[in-house]
């Protein structure tokens, strides 16, 4: 275990360094920043408590360079975006937390971490740093010097540990919580008596409808007043938690044209060509621009579509892909050999003297265990046992070393005069053939002439164009798609989430550039994605509040359900009382008689559409009435009940503590990101980020 430290030790010496730079460099930003925002130094406000800029720039920097060694790709906005909604939320627990006194004891901390059944992360954390237990790990990073072991050399996994106890804590706090809502929301008799009822009894509805949209729009106009009545009817819809912009947005990909397609197909060919000649892949690199990739993989792992070609072909032989849009691949086969696939292996660490590792080595070579040869050497020995590992990848030295040994004894696997690891190979899988390839790729790209050409093109309408107006009307007549979204400060990218979509990565400058402008202009052109180019228009301003009954998307919904109010008196007028019966009224409104099963409890049926307020009317009709003409949301509806079916059983008690708690209990209101849209409703959540970036 010690040598495992004095190797995550150097590891930390490293980080120390960079972390070093980094924190200047973040000092410097945050700096920047403040006097960018005017003074202001929160990233956010949480009712009375502020999140420090600085404190939110270091977190987000923390958890770039993290993204960074997974390898994953995640837009700055939205990896800020992401990481103020954590420290929001953060911080909304911990005010809870207070006012309702919830807290975790000492001793509830040390069950979670080294007690007879610790948490699974802090049970697996041990493992992974070789300790029996996470009493005995905890025991090792707190009290080294028993082990000989000094304090610098496990201050790393100290900060783990500390940082491992911090989270549990805080996720044992948040379940407390949990459990304090949920159990605040348990059914009683009452509420067990009504879904009983609710779901007792299910009603045969026969009915015909007609529906608005079967009338004309432009028959029935709707007034500016009428929206207004509407919106006032309907207000607590139109509320927004952050100002608002309309904007239009046109989006100009930066793509290869012909030419430089062309001239792309010619690289890829000159590349396939050079493959198919050359040993290797060296020819192909000449060319410069072509990636190359090569990795030795099993059968099961070469690419579909050439798998079934590499299997039987020779080694040295080449395949080229079909061309996907402007990506080119190519493939050369560089070997195939019959190697070793799998190993379980026993290891040995032993910090001693020549002798005592060959004594050692005696030892366990005559039958003695492990734990015989940590009580022989004490604080000198660490292992273990059965531990399988995927050894084809390997250097040829390792791998020859480990596949040549004889299974069963423990061989010197690497050492000097102070130490060596002892090794056995328990168990080796069937080889297996592997395939050495080549994977080799050309994109073909946007020329700078073709880039300043989309660009010039894209200012020459943006200089004609200098209104809001102007940018949205003319823009299809300039072959631009200019789209209409609504943002607020809280959107990181234009684009993201609509119609499903992906957002524009970097155009997080054009969104602030909407908050800093004034209603009408357009904007210079934004080109922090080499890939696009962006210019926006804010067509209007909506500040912290309600949205108004004008806007786009909600007049819309307005004008509709005005308009089939007036659609839908209408058509009671016609029909009150033209007929005696279903069928009468089915003639008259030229619709068919459709049949619908009708239970209290359920939310609708497709038959009868979205009408939440008629299904519950359904339900609860008297068997052998004719009902309506009624209006409906999206129709005038006649209906009868013809039908009545009693429940064959009764619902249990715990059946319907269960119902209660999917539909208005635990499950929902306990659920964590309930708990979050509570919270943030309570407590007022001001965010600034749009003042900073």
């Amino acid at each position: 275990m010690a040598t495992l430290e004095k190797i995550r030790q150097r590891k930390k010496i490293l980080a120390i360094v960079i972390g070093a730079a980094l924190l200047a460099f973040i000092i410097e930003v945050g700096i920047e920043a403040i006097g960018r925002s005017g003074g202001n130094s929160a990233a956010a406000k949480v009712g009375s408590e502020k999140i420090d800029i600085m404190t939110f720039q270091r977190r987000v920097e923390q958890e770039a360079s993290e993204d960074q060694q997974n390898d994953k790709q995640i837009d700055g906005a939205l990896r800020q975006q992401q990481v103020l909604d954590e420290m929001i939320n953060e911080k909304l627990l911990e005010q809870e937390f207070a006012k309702l006194g919830i807290t975790v004891s000492d001793k509830e901390i040390s069950e979670l971490m080294i007690g007879k059944n610790p948490a699974p992360a802090v049970a697996q954390f041990a493992q992974q740093a070789g300790a029996k237990s996470p009493a005995e790990l905890y025991d090792f990073i707190m009290n080294p010097g028993k082990q000989g072991v000094q304090e610098s050399q496990v201050v790393e996994l100290r900060n783990q540990w500390n940082k491992m106890k911090n989270d549990l804590t805080k996720q044992y706090m948040f379940s407390k919580l949990q459990n304090l809502m949920a159990g605040c929301m348990q059914a009683n008799d009452l509420d067990r008596a009504q879904m009983a009822e609710d779901e007792a009894i299910t009603n045969i509805v026969t009915f015909a409808k007609k529906d608005y949209a079967s009338l004309p729009d432009d028959k029935y106009q709707v007034s500016d007043a009428e929206l207004q009545a509407e919106w006032t009817k309907l207000k607590t819809m139109f509320k927004t938690d952050e100002d608002v912009r309309v904007i239009h947005y046109i989006a100009v990909n930066i793509e290869p044209s012909a030419e430089d397609i062309a001239a792309a197909n010619k690289i890829a060919d000159a590349a396939y060509i050079a493959l198919q000649k050359g040993r290797g892949v060296d020819s192909v690199r000449l060319l410069g621009t072509v990636h190359i990739d090569t990795a030795m993989m099993e059968q099961k792992s070469l690419p579909i579509k050439v798998r079934d070609f590499f299997t039987s072909a020779a080694v040295g032989s080449t395949r080229r892909d079909s061309t996907v849009g402007n990506h080119h691949v190519m493939y050369k086969l560089i070997n195939k050999e019959l190697s070793i696939d799998s190993v379980e292996l026993d290891y040995v660490i032993i910090q001693a003297d020549a002798k005592t590792q060959q004594a050692a080595l005696d030892q366990l070579n005559s039958g003695k265990t492990l734990e015989d040869i940590k009580k022989a050497y004490p604080q000198k020995v660490d292992g273990k046992l059965g531990d399988w590992q995927r050894i084809y990848t390997a250097h040829d030295s390792i791998k020859n070393k480990i596949g040549n040994a004889t299974v069963g004894n423990f061989f010197v696997f690497n050492g000097n005069e102070n130490g060596a690891t002892l090794m056995r190979v328990s168990q080796k899988k069937a080889p297996k053939t592997f395939y050495t390839l080549a994977t080799i790729s050309y994109d073909a790209y946007a020329s700078t002439k073709t880039s300043e050409g989309l660009r010039d093109k894209f200012q020459d309408f943006l200089n004609k164009n200098k209104t809001a107006k102007d940018f949205e009307e003319n823009a299809a007549k300039a072959g631009y798609n200019a789209t209409e979204v609504m943002i607020s400060p809280s959107t990181a990218q234009l684009g993201l989430g609509q119609f499903g979509q992906n957002g524009i990565k970097d155009s997080r400058k054009a969104i602030k550039w909407a908050f800093d402008s004034k209603k009408g202009q357009v904007s210079p052109i934004f080109s922090d994605n080499n890939d696009v180019m962006i210019a926006v228009a804010l067509d209007d301003i909506y500040e912290d509040g309600y949205l108004p009954y004008n806007f786009t998307q909600g007049k819309d919904y307005l004008t509709r359900k005005v308009r089939n109010n007036k659609k839908g008196d209408d058509l009671i007028k016609q029909y009150q009382g033209k007929a005696k019966d279903l069928n009468g009224y089915a003639a008259a409104m030229g619709a068919k008689i459709d049949t619908a099963n009708v239970v209290f409890a359920a939310n609708g049926d497709p038959k009868i559409g979205n009408e939440p307020g008629l299904f519950g009317r359904m339900a609860a009709a008297k068997p052998g009435t004719l009902q309506g003409p009624v209006k409906g949301e999206n129709a005038v509806f006649v209906y009868q009940v013809v039908k009545q079916e009693k429940a064959e059983r009764q619902p249990t008690k715990e059946e319907l503590n269960n119902r209660y708690a999917q539909s208005r209990g635990a499950q929902i209101f306990a659920n964590p990101s309930n708990i979050y849209k509570i919270l943030t409703k309570a407590t007022k959540v001001k965010k600034h980020l749009i003042d900073f970036y």
